[in-house]
């Protein structure tokens, strides 16, 4: 047999290679051509933290994966309100839950007010942490320092096959009072404008115009990822007024109100249908839209039950540096106290509740004062009956706030009541599946009885952002009584009340509420609001049966 030279090896070699990779492109190429071109946009909003119950974390990304084993083109992205609301947020400053989205692999992000609940050094590094592209078309920066945004883009445009759609990234206004107002300061001056002027004009306009820049770049279809809301408690800057003062638009993906909306369509300005989809909150749900050559689709997923093994040991892995001391139990509660009602509306943003009754009590108990003022938006989940934990009542407050008391005026009071109370209803839902009338700074109180009169509107004045200006009417909230030695007595507006609050509103003006803003403190956050509710908790040895219902501190006619 004659022996091969060196360059029949080599040519032999060479068509040996071709013939594999050939093999290769055939049956990879096969396999590529049958999966689905069909763009798929998967989204969630509203997590807060909640990055192992309900579907979870793990969940969404086991769906993720299912999708692209069958999917081409499938993205994930984030419609704000994803770092706060639970300790493992709190702890690392929403550090740990970036890293729990990345392991997930989102695309896009957009900033909820809760986004910058931690400060803007804080919301600085989670933009440059995550690795999904946080959007952004209506936050300006106009100060003298650092500009934390600077590494977030108006808008984004991706290609699938020969389809291209652009993606803009917008945030509620309602965030400079919503989340801290400092934090959009600089020696008192805002340097974040939200484009919050002209009852939302602006706002759309400042949309419109980065929609226009993807449609001169030749794309197919628009998609904006908000963090807006529906519902009269979250107007002018809603979802549905936004399309409704827009053209170009095809998908919106909004979150904010935690509205559950499978599928909505809503005219534009120039009368052609929108898609809006919500998903609601901490993961009960996925969002999920589909573009297809047959049109737009979105639906919800629900009670998906596969998992990601490896995430779930990643999220226990972060939980256990921190457990031991959430996990020790202080206590039985007696009785189940509640933010939500029957239907899951949160009545803590627009009726008294008893687990409003009972925080605000238990600051009062804290450090005794004469009145408490809490809003609403700060108490975050259920104390339920059974065995309780110290990390049930840190989420129960889900910041990390600290209490603070100072020296106040009865017409201070009234002021800040009527600020509180402008955009309470008579009634608290839609046909009983809208929520209306939510405002996170609905006041939970102690001390203090009142009736809100729903009759009248609310003569309330705040500027562009949302600051409280002056009450130029009428007065809606009515027979304020203060407690004294054990009994109500009418108000003195003249008279001096030590009020008890949080850092939140007191210090930092929150919810547009500055009537107390710049007071001397008496107390400058020397205990937590979680202490406080352990503390409490612990002194009624969990008797919690004086709080079942709530005690009729505030009337609504």
């Amino acid at each position: 047999m004659k022996k091969l030279n060196l360059n029949s090896i080599i040519i032999l070699c060479i068509i040996f290679f071709i013939i594999i990779f050939s093999l290769y492109d055939f049956y990879c190429g096969k396999k590529q051509s049958s999966l689905s071109n069909d763009i798929i946009i998967l989204f969630t909003s509203d997590v807060h933290c909640y990055v192992d119950q309900n579907i979870g974390y793990s969940g969404l990304a086991a769906y993720k994966k299912q999708l692209k084993s069958s999917n081409n083109n499938v993205i994930l992205i984030d419609c704000g309100d994803a770092i706060q609301g639970e300790y493992i947020g709190t702890i690392a400053k929403g550090e740990f839950i970036i890293d729990i989205m990345n392991k997930v692999g989102y695309d896009f992000a957009v900033l909820g007010n809760h986004e910058f609940d931690y400060g803007m050094d804080a919301v600085k590094t989670i933009i440059s942490r995550s690795n999904a592209k946080y959007l952004n078309s209506n936050i300006t920066y106009s100060g003298s320092g650092e500009n934390a945004l600077a590494q977030t883009a108006s808008y984004s445009i991706l290609t699938f096959g020969d389809i291209k759609v652009g993606f803009v990234g917008v945030t509620t206004p309602d965030s400079t009072n919503s989340s801290t107002p400092i934090y959009f300061q600089e020696n008192g001056k805002f340097v974040y404008d939200f484009k919050s002027h002209n009852h939302g004009k602006d706002l759309f306009q400042t949309v419109q115009t980065s929609v226009n820049s993807c449609l001169s770049q030749g794309v197919n279809y628009v998609v904006v990822v908000a963090h807006l809301g529906t519902g009269s408690g979250y107007e002018p800057y809603t979802s549905t007024n936004m399309i409704a003062n827009t053209t170009g638009i095809d998908i919106v993906l909004d979150g904010h109100s935690h509205s559950v909306i499978p599928n909505r369509l809503i005219k534009n300005k120039a009368g052609k249908d929108v898609v809006l989809t919500s998903c609601g909150e901490k993961l009960r749900n996925i969002g999920k839209v589909t573009i297809s050559p047959t049109g737009i689709s979105s639906e919800l997923i629900s009670n998906y039950n596969d998992k990601v093994k490896e995430l779930d040991e990643y999220v226990a892995s972060i939980r256990a540096t921190y457990n031991t001391e959430l996990q020790r139990v202080i206590g039985t509660s007696t009785s189940h106290l509640s933010v939500y009602d029957e239907k899951y509306v949160r009545l803590v943003r627009n009726r008294e509740t008893n687990i409003g009754d009972w925080c605000t009590d238990a600051l009062l108990h804290a450090t005794k004062g004469d009145v408490c003022l809490f809003n609403g938006g700060s108490i975050r989940a259920d104390i339920k009956k059974g065995p309780i934990k110290v990390g049930d009542l840190r989420d129960v407050n889900g910041f990390n706030n600290m209490i603070c008391k100072t020296t106040v005026t009865g017409q201070e009071i009234l002021d800040a009541l009527e600020m509180s109370y402008r955009k309470t209803l008579n009634i608290v839902t839609v046909d009983g599946k809208w929520s209306v009338g939510e405002f996170g700074g609905f006041f939970q109180v102690s001390g203090l009885k009142c009736t809100i009169d729903t009759s009248d509107p609310s003569f309330v004045i705040v500027d562009d952002n949302g600051m409280y200006v002056k009450v130029n009417g009428k007065r809606r909230v009515k027979n304020v009584m203060i407690k004294e030695n054990g009994e109500y007595v009418p108000i003195d507006v003249n008279k001096n009340y030590i009020l008890v609050s949080t850092d939140y509103l007191i210090k930092e003006s929150g919810d547009g509420i500055n009537n107390f803003a710049n007071h001397k403190l008496l107390e400058d956050g020397v205990i937590s609001v979680t202490k406080a509710y352990v503390d409490y908790f612990q002194y009624l040895n969990g008797d919690l049966s004086g709080y079942e219902k709530p005690q009729g501190r505030i009337t609504i006619e």
